[in-house]
């Protein structure tokens, strides 16, 4: 059996605005933290958790304080949620997606999994919003670790449990970033990239050689998660 892990934000869900505006005003409203950089690629580890951790570090020294999580956390639904009701064609999902889940379960030889750097009420809350139905499929988010490696591990580990196999023949990453590239490559496993213009040359400039626009044309994904290769980054 092989496994496909697809990450949320641009991936499954076209979220990427509505997610980077609401983040970044949950640190000025929980926090009084502003001027905060939203190059997410130029920091350490392009996750909730790890973006987070940076920005507490570089601000007070510090790790965050678990309340200080939560009431950032409570913020951050808060925002999405406001979003999500004065305007929710913010929360559309991506071409297809939400079918070629639906689709992907019925292929025997393939498992699904999540690995997202959202933390997980968030990601939830996006999926649900843009139709995207997850049930049956096992989640690895933002709390189970800082780096996106750690939470593709997590997302393997899961799935493992969940189909009950001791290993899977190949396992391909699904992203729309550079950052995803990178993680598949240091992961040691396939990577299939989701997305056009800018976003594909990116990936493409960071090693991806299969990327597809969206999941309109579910024989298509169907080969280029065949045909996924790791990542060879310079």
């Amino acid at each position: 059996m092989n496994l496909v892990i697809f990450d949320v934000d641009g991936t499954l869900t076209n979220t990427n605005s509505v997610d980077n505006e609401c983040f970044v005003k949950a640190f000025a409203d929980a926090h009084a933290i502003v001027g905060i950089s939203t190059e997410w690629a130029a920091y350490p580890h392009t996750t909730d958790s790890g973006i987070t951790l940076h920005i507490f570090r570089e601000r007070f020294g510090r790790a965050p304080e678990a309340d200080e999580l939560a009431k950032l956390n409570g913020c951050f639904i808060d925002l999405l949620s406001e979003q999500y009701q004065s305007n929710s064609s913010h929360f559309a999902e991506i071409s297809g997606a939400a079918n070629a889940l639906n689709l992907l379960k019925q292929e025997s030889e393939w498992a699904i999994a999540i690995a997202t750097g959202c933390w997980r009420e968030s990601a939830l809350l996006k999926l649900k919003a843009a139709g995207v139905k997850i049930d049956g499929i096992p989640v690895a988010v933002a709390e189970d670790g800082v780096s996106r490696e750690e939470i593709i591990q997590a997302a393997v580990l899961k799935a493992k449990a969940y189909y009950r196999q001791s290993d899977f023949e190949k396992i391909v990453s699904m992203g729309d970033a550079i950052w995803d590239v990178h993680a598949a490559a240091r992961s040691h496993i396939a990577f299939l990239g989701v997305g056009s213009g800018k976003s594909e040359a990116k990936m493409r400039q960071a090693g991806a050689r299969h990327i597809i626009k969206d999941f309109a044309d579910f024989a298509q994904l169907m080969l280029c998660l065949n045909e996924a290769e790791v990542p060879k980054v310079e």
